[in-house]
């Protein structure tokens, strides 16, 4: 990890998923006040990009004909040419058109000034999400400028076993890309106030679980969903957290906002050396955890 990274955390109420050019003029605006701002990295949450389906029939192929962007999209691009100009890396999120007819990856990309570095599907699906992603095939941790970084996409923070393969690979940084919910009648899975205690807590357990930077981009706002599902609020309480200090600074639960702080190397340090997790944790050669 370099010795200092200003990091930015982004937590807003992504556009519907036919208003894409409203969510790229607002990533694309919000890089260039960041790198304004001396940002070098700049996350943003799940779907960021493209926003989730529309749930109903015919919606699976609805998602992949016109909710989905592959790789080469003119909006990947885009945000690649603006990390180029301000010399900044960026986490952003959309539904990923796979090179097989009928796939579709939740996925995040890591994006530095030299392009697209690593691409980061997620792994699990609750509830009606099962119908329109596919798992990614891999947990991949992504070496760049800043350091070793791992993204773990919304309901893969709730599997530790995702953010402990990115502890085994050295991650730096462990990046919540997510659309969380808020549960009960505001959608998705859990009990509203359990998720909402889990939620506000997770990020700093598992920055002391795994001796890493946690920076949790969670949506917030509403999103109706179609197919009698309804109107779905997310979670908000995006956070940035420290395994030696803890939480470093929240967003509310229903309003957009900016988190900034500034992440310095010597912190991972004495947080290694207060507890040695990795020379501690018994693995196979396969790297799976031991019994």
């Amino acid at each position: 990890m370099q010795e200092a990274i200003q990091a930015s955390v982004i937590q807003n109420r992504p556009a519907e998923k036919h208003d894409r050019q409203g969510n790229m003029d607002f990533i694309l605006g919000t890089l260039t006040e960041e790198a304004d701002q001396g940002a070098d990295l700049v996350v943003f949450p799940e779907v960021s990009i493209t926003n989730f389906f529309q749930h109903g029939l015919g919606g699976a192929l609805d998602l992949w004909q016109t909710a989905a962007i592959d790789l080469e999209a003119d909006e990947i691009r885009a945000i690649c040419d603006v990390a180029q100009k301000h010399n900044l890396h960026t986490i952003v999120g959309f539904n990923e058109r796979s090179d097989t007819y009928g796939v579709v990856y939740n996925s995040c990309a890591l994006i530095g000034p030299q392009g697209v570095i690593g691409i980061s599907r997620k792994q699990n699906f609750p509830g009606i999400e099962k119908l329109y992603y596919t798992p990614g095939p891999k947990v991949e941790t992504f070496s760049c400028a800043l350091g070793k970084i791992g993204i773990v996409i919304c309901y893969d923070a709730l599997f530790p076993e995702i953010a402990r393969k990115h502890f085994l690979n050295g991650a730096d940084l462990i990046i919540f890309a997510s659309s969380f919910w808020k549960g009960g009648d505001k959608g998705g899975v859990g009990d509203p106030e359990t998720k909402r205690e889990l939620w506000r807590s997770l990020p700093f357990v598992t920055a002391v679980q795994n001796q890493a930077f946690v920076l949790s981009a969670n949506g917030c706002g509403a999103l109706e969903l179609g197919g009698g599902l309804g109107v779905w609020e997310r979670m908000g309480f995006s956070q940035i957290a420290s395994p030696l200090t803890g939480i470093m600074c929240e967003a509310g639960q229903d309003e957009g906002m900016t988190l900034r702080a500034e992440l310095y190397s010597k912190e991972l340090l004495e947080a290694r050396s207060n507890y040695h997790f990795m020379s501690e944790v018994q693995t196979r050669p396969s790297g799976a955890l031991a019994d």
